[in-house]
């Protein structure tokens, strides 16, 4: 399987410089044998000798990963979400199943790992699943899965469980305009919150977020900016404008 020289010498042994082997395609223990050609130095010959080691072999494994989930869905609404899957060894994926199962372990969704990765990485196959909430208002636990192959080589299984939030669906819609308090300029990319609702900014600071009548703590914080909140009562549509003021200088922002 491979060879090496007796390169090193720490005073009381002799050892060889590091090198690589490549691990059997068959899942589980094997035993390997190192050995020392027998050989002659100095008029003195020295007989073979070998040792055997062990370890086990190991499948591959698949790291599952949810995104672009939305942060509420309306009972019985049907919603998207992607599904990624990378190889502990970056082997390509295109084509592995995926399954969804919901809170009592029906399945409620398929697909297949697209021929391409997502951008930006190098083995992260993924794709995206649709799925239809339930019917009933709450917060429930839902786990993807990938089976495991044993083609060419061994992969194993792989799951990730995630949450999604059912709500009553919405009545009304809140636009929410974020603006510079100095510059009076609108700030893209701020986060609006109405818990459990959350929206971006667009390029003119607007926000429309779709919410069930009530009463709601409403939060915008944008980068470099001190967060805006205020209480609203949503019982039509609504427009709220929120002023953000920058982050005094010296002030370091970890969002």
């Amino acid at each position: 399987m491979a060879g090496a020289e007796l390169t090193e010498f720490d005073g009381e042994a002799y050892a060889t410089s590091a090198f690589t082997l490549r691990a059997p395609l068959e899942v589980g223990e094997h035993v390997h044998r190192a050995v020392l050609a027998a050989h002659e130095q100095d008029g003195v010959l020295h007989e073979a000798t070998a040792t055997e080691f062990s370890f086990t072999a190991k499948a591959h494994a698949a790291s599952v990963n949810v995104w672009g989930l939305p942060p509420a869905i309306a009972a019985g609404e049907r919603f998207s979400l992607k599904i990624g899957v990378k190889c502990s060894a970056a082997c390509k994926l295109a084509g592995r199943a995926l399954s969804i199962f919901d809170h009592e372990g029906a399945q409620v969704g398929a697909a297949n790992l697209l021929d391409d990765v997502w951008p930006g990485t190098s083995a992260l196959y993924f794709a995206e699943l649709h799925a239809q909430a339930p019917l009933t208002t709450g917060d429930y636990r839902w786990r993807v899965e990938t089976p495991g192959s044993d083609l060419s080589i061994p992969h194993a299984a792989g799951s990730c469980t995630f949450a999604i939030k059912v709500v009553r669906p919405p009545d009304h819609e809140v636009t929410v305009e974020a603006f510079d308090r100095e510059k009076h300029s609108p700030i893209e990319g701020a986060h609006v919150l109405l818990h459990p609702y959350r929206a971006l900014t667009d390029e003119k600071g607007v926000a429309k977020v779709k919410v069930a009548k009530g009463s709601y703590q409403l939060f915008v914080s944008g980068f470099n900016y001190i967060a805006y909140q205020s209480i609203i009562d949503v019982a039509c549509d609504v427009t709220a404008r929120a002023e953000l003021t920058v982050e005094p200088e010296g002030h370091e922002d970890y969002r």
